[in-house]
C-alpha cells in the first residue's frame, strides 16, 4: 500500500524547484503564452478555417492552458511566497494533466485523420462529415474535463484514499501509453513514409511537415512528463524525488508547448519573404489543406476530385444503402 503524507500546506509535492529552473520555466511559459495566444487569435479571427486549423486552434488552447498552469505554479511554488494550500497545488497539477492529455489526444486525432486521407483519399473526401473536426474536438474536450473532474474528486476531495487516486492516474497512463501515443506513432510513421515518397517527385505539403515535426517534438520533449507523472511520482514515491530531474522534465514539457507556434511560422513562411509578410498569410499557408483547395476538389457536395471519382462515390453510396 502506498502512503502519502497529507500536509495542509505544500509547495507542489513538497519540493520547490531551484531558482534557476523556476526562472527558465517562467520565461519559456511567457514566450509560449504569447505565441499560442497569437495562434488562437489568428485562427479565431484572422484566417479562413479548414478541418485541420480547427484541430490546431484547440491544440493551441490546450498548450496555452498547460503553460499558464506551469507559469503560475513556478511562481507560487517559490518559498518566497510562502506555503500555499495543498488542494490548490493539486488542482493546478490536475489542470496541467488535463491540458497535457487533451493535447496528446488532439495530436493523435490530427495524425490519424491525415493518415486516413492518405490511405483512403476517395473514401475520405466522399464520406467525411463536414463538421467532423469540430465534433471530435468537442468530444475530446468533454472527455478531458470529465476525466479531470473525476481525478479532482478522488485526488483532492477524497485525498485520504490514495489508492483511488493512484487508480485514476493508472487509467490516464493506459490512455497515454496504451492508446494515444501508439496511435500517434503509427499514423505519424505512415505520414513519414508518404512524405518520403512524395518528396522524390515534388515538395511535400506543409501540413505534413507540421504534423510530423509536432509529433517528433512531443515525443522528445513532452513524453518524459508522462513518465515522471506515473512511473516516478507513484512507483518511486517512498524515495526522495530528484528535484533537478523533475525541473528538467518540466522545462522540456514547456519547450514542447512553446515550440508549436514557432513550428507553424517556420514551416509556413517562405525563405525569401520571411519576416516581410503578414503573419496571417504565413499561418494560412502553413495550415492550407490541398484536399480542400479548389484545384483538388470539384464543386459537387461530395467533394470528389474528378468526375470518375464522383461516380465512384455515388456507386459507393448506393451500395451502402
Amino acid at each position: 500500500m502506498v502512503t502519502v503524507p497529507t500536509a495542509t500546506n505544500s509547495t507542489e509535492d513538497g519540493n520547490a524547484s531551484p531558482l534557476g529552473i523556476a526562472i527558465v520555466i517562467a520565461l519559456l511559459c511567457l514566450c509560449g503564452l504569447v505565441g499560442n495566444g497569437t495562434i488562437i487569435w489568428f485562427l479565431r479571427f484572422g484566417i479562413k478555417k479548414n478541418p485541420y486549423s480547427v484541430y490546431i486552434f484547440n491544440l493551441a488552447i490546450a498548450d496555452f492552458l498547460f503553460l499558464l498552469c506551469m507559469f503560475l505554479s513556478s511562481i507560487l511554488n517559490r518559498p518566497e511566497f510562502g506555503p500555499w494550500p495543498w488542494h490548490i497545488s493539486e488542482i493546478f497539477r490536475r489542470t496541467r494533466h488535463l491540458a497535457y492529455v487533451l493535447g496528446l489526444s488532439l495530436l493523435a486525432t490530427i495524425s490519424t485523420q491525415r493518415c486516413l486521407s492518405v490511405l483512403f483519399p476517395i473514401w475520405y473526401r466522399c464520406h467525411r462529415p463536414r463538421n467532423l473536426s469540430a465534433l471530435v474536438c468537442a468530444v475530446l474536450w468533454a472527455l478531458a474535463i470529465l476525466e479531470n473532474l473525476v481525478a479532482i474528486y478522488f485526488c483532492v476531495v477524497q485525498k485520504e484514499n490514495k489508492n483511488s487516486c493512484q487508480k485514476v492516474d493508472l487509467f490516464f497512463m493506459v490512455l497515454i501509453f496504451g492508446v494515444f501515443t501508439p496511435v500517434m506513432c503509427v499514423s505519424g510513421l505512415t505520414l513519414f513514409i508518404k512524405v518520403r515518397r512524395v518528396s522524390r517527385k515534388r515538395q511535400p505539403a506543409r501540413l505534413y511537415i507540421i504534423i510530423l515535426v509536432t509529433i517528433l517534438v512531443f515525443l522528445i520533449c513532452a513524453l518524459p512528463f508522462a513518465v515522471h507523472w506515473f512511473i516516478i511520482y507513484w512507483l518511486c514515491r517512498r524515495e526522495r524525488p530528484n528535484i533537478i530531474f523533475y525541473g528538467v522534465v518540466k522545462i522540456f514539457s514547456c519547450v514542447n508547448s512553446a515550440a508549436n507556434p514557432i513550428i507553424y511560422f517556420t514551416v509556413g513562411s517562405q525563405r525569401k519573404k520571411r519576416f516581410h509578410e503578414p503573419l496571417g498569410v504565413t499561418l494560412e499557408r502553413a495550415f492550407w489543406d490541398e484536399e480542400m483547395s479548389p484545384a483538388a476538389r470539384s464543386t459537387s457536395p461530395t467533394g470528389c476530385v474528378t468526375a470518375f471519382q464522383h461516380r465512384i462515390c455515388r456507386w459507393g453510396s448506393v451500395t451502402t444503402l
